[in-house]
């Protein structure tokens, strides 16, 4: 079939034939490729109103769990990492409690075994006075205290903190 001078070429076979130009993309199609061209826009608008479809299911979850939002788990994720950080300078003070209490709590156990015999020793020959009484109390006062709060162990709390603050900022019209 002979073609009229100036019709244009299919843009998809480059013959030259009776052409339909797609508003959209401003392409000449003949009247074969013009229905492939449909379907591909077709296929795209399917992708698209999946991808659509998946965005409504996502916002769906979120709205139905906010905790699961991006800047929920940032804030999660913060205050754990907040959490491990004072376990973990805890843990270390702790440790270093319980490395020097043992010096501390031999030394109240040998002051404790000492009054314990200077008692049994006064009972048994049933010598003492007031003040043996007063000075044994004491004693026993005094240990008592140490054992509570060792005068050689003490607890500082930094100035610095350990853990940086969050803000959340909300700017515009939500």
């Amino acid at each position: 079939m002979a073609t009229a001078a100036g019709e244009a070429r299919c843009v998809k076979c480059g013959k030259e034939k009776s052409t339909v130009r797609c508003d959209g993309c401003s392409q000449p199609f003949c009247y074969n490729h013009l229905i492939e061209h449909r379907q591909e826009l077709d296929k795209q608008l399917d992708e698209i109103e999946v991808n659509r479809d998946l965005f409504r299911q996502t916002l769906t979850d979120q709205s139905a769990k906010p905790e699961n939002q991006t800047l929920m788990k940032q804030v999660n994720q913060w205050e754990q990492d907040s959490i491990d950080k004072i376990r973990h300078t805890a843990n270390k003070a702790r440790e270093l409690i319980l490395k020097h209490t043992t010096k501390y709590l031999t030394e109240i156990e040998i002051k404790l075994d000492t009054l314990t015999k200077q008692l049994r020793e006064s009972r048994e020959e049933n010598d003492f006075i007031e003040a043996d009484l007063q000075r044994w109390n004491t004693q026993l006062i005094e240990m008592n205290n140490e054992l509570d709060k060792p005068s050689n162990i003490t607890i500082q709390q930094d100035l610095t903190p350990l853990i940086s603050t969050i803000r959340v900022n909300v700017s515009g019209n939500l």
